[in-house]
């Protein structure tokens, strides 16, 4: 199986490639980015993102994560990335997502998510997807509900992040609930 190119109404998500390296440090290099992701280091070195991309292939093959670009549609920018962190014994799997800071607030990242999401239910068969935030991330958290995620936990001091301890909030949604209100 090969790594799937997606379209929405504004975007389009497919694979990242090497060249897509210099975009991906400029944007996940955002302080404001980094500040909100447990994954994203700052400063963000020369050669991480190309190192990043070039395990996608393979982790996809090995069915442990689907990563994929967020691109406008009309002209192809990146704008952010978007995946899954699957564990398919329990058909099951974690989203997660950044968007650069010139992209907030228009939509894109619940775009993305709902169709990434829409994927993962009806081609890898999934049962949930399950998303987390630090507590006080209201745009994320945002995102979540309105992709029709229900609060499941909030894990006190759960991540270290920045030589803080961060509180998480869990969100999830299983198949039948989120077909049965996805629109097309």
């Amino acid at each position: 199986m090969q790594r799937p190119t997606l379209e929405t109404k504004r975007l389009i998500l497919r694979p990242l490639f090497a060249t897509d390296g210099p975009r991906v440090q400029q944007l996940a290099g955002d302080h404001k980015v980094a500040a909100t992701t447990l994954n994203i280091p700052h400063p963000y070195q020369d050669g991480f993102a190309e190192e990043w991309i070039a395990s996608h292939e393979s982790e996809f093959v090995e069915q442990k994560t689907l990563v994929l670009a967020i691109c406008l549609k009309n002209c192809n920018e990146l704008i952010g990335a978007i995946s899954l962190t699957l564990k398919t014994e329990h058909q099951l799997a974690e989203l997660g997502y950044w968007i650069g800071v010139p992209y907030w607030n228009r939509g894109y990242c619940t775009e993305a998510c709902r169709e990434i999401m829409r994927y993962g239910f009806t081609t890898l068969h999934l049962n949930k997807i399950f998303a987390t935030s630090f507590a006080g991330n209201e745009s994320s958290e945002r995102v979540m509900q309105k992709l029709g995620m229900q609060q499941e936990a909030r894990l006190r001091g759960h991540f270290r992040h920045w030589n803080q301890y961060q509180d998480v909030i869990g969100y999830g949604i299983l198949k039948d609930d989120f077909l049965t209100n996805l629109v097309v």
